[in-house]
């Protein structure tokens, strides 16, 4: 084999190596991508979960007071008819 073919080689062997290397960092690049892609939706569907959550124990607060309020209504109620009884 002559300096010539020897170079020719080399030159082959180097842009099928680049060749390579481009293709596995365009891979990665996809798969990289499609992984922060799915990591972005999991995080999203994970904040409306919370955001739902912290929804539903609103709305339970809510009804609560709701109820506290009736309560206290109520009680009024029974303690005003006691004083008229009583006076």
């Amino acid at each position: 084999m002559n300096d010539q073919q020897l170079d020719d080689l080399k030159q082959f062997i180097e842009s099928r190596i680049s060749q390579t290397e481009k293709h596995i960092r365009d891979d990665m690049d996809a798969r990289f991508s499609q992984t922060e892609k799915n990591i972005r939706d999991d995080m999203e569907r994970i904040e409306r979960k919370i955001d739902d959550g912290f929804a539903g124990v609103g709305e339970a607060i809510e009804e609560i007071n709701r109820r506290i309020d009736e309560h206290e209504q109520e009680v009024e109620q029974r303690l005003t008819r006691l004083e008229q009884r009583v006076a």
